[in-house]
């Protein structure tokens, strides 16, 4: 944290949340998350193809740190309410991963796209409660970080809506609708790194003020 930053806490006062507590547990989400991206790496297909065992590992290694991302949320929960809802969506995103791992067979599939639909829906309603708890807790620590979570969830909305409205614009325009969904997956990509640089940040953030 820059020594702008530093002498602006100072005049504005303490901070109203528990900085020793979000210093430890923030840190333990950066991992978490790093833990999860590897974990879905090797559930993409050209992994599940080749190795299916290591495959399945990944699945329950991504399940298992969903779980203990939301057991962290849960633990910051009383420094901003948002975080709470955003521990329940996690437990629910890791108990409907378990639900459908059994489901592989052809004749099941149409079970699971329903599912899968849910699925998506409570993990970007759990990321839009984790973006505003994030904004929350900064807003008296480091007004900037606060605002740039806030910008980060926009641009998290801006690039799910880009891939529906180009899936669907696809089948009128493919060239169009291709290049819109392509587009927007590569924006996707950019905001899951940015996540994790800011979560990285913001532990940084923590940390550092709580040795002032």
């Amino acid at each position: 944290m820059d020594e702008l930053n530093v002498n602006q806490m100072q005049t504005e006062g303490k901070p109203t949340v528990n900085v020793p507590l979000l210093a430890k547990w923030t840190n333990i989400l950066f991992w978490l998350i790093i833990v999860s991206t590897v974990a879905n790496m090797l559930t993409s297909e050209n992994v599940t193809n080749a190795v299916p065992l290591l495959a399945f590992s990944g699945q329950i290694i991504n399940i298992a740190a969903t779980a203990a991302y939301g057991v962290i949320l849960m633990k910051i929960a009383s420094e901003s309410m948002h975080y709470r809802n955003s521990a329940i969506c996690c437990f629910i995103t890791a108990v409907i991963s378990v639900a459908v791992m059994p489901i592989s067979d052809d004749t099941e599939f149409f079970i699971a796209i329903p599912v899968v639909i849910v699925s998506i829906v409570i993990n970007m309603i759990g990321e839009y409660y984790e973006f505003m708890g994030h904004t929350d807790v900064l807003r008296d620590v480091d007004r900037t970080l606060s605002d740039k979570w806030f910008k980060l969830w926009k641009w998290y909305v801006g690039t799910f809506l880009g891939m529906i409205g180009g899936t669907v614009l696809a089948v009128m325009i493919p060239l169009l609708g291709l290049i819109i969904v392509l587009a927007s997956t590569i924006g996707t990509l950019v905001v899951s790194i940015v996540k994790i640089v800011y979560i990285y940040k913001m532990s940084k953030v923590f940390r550092n003020f709580s040795t002032q």
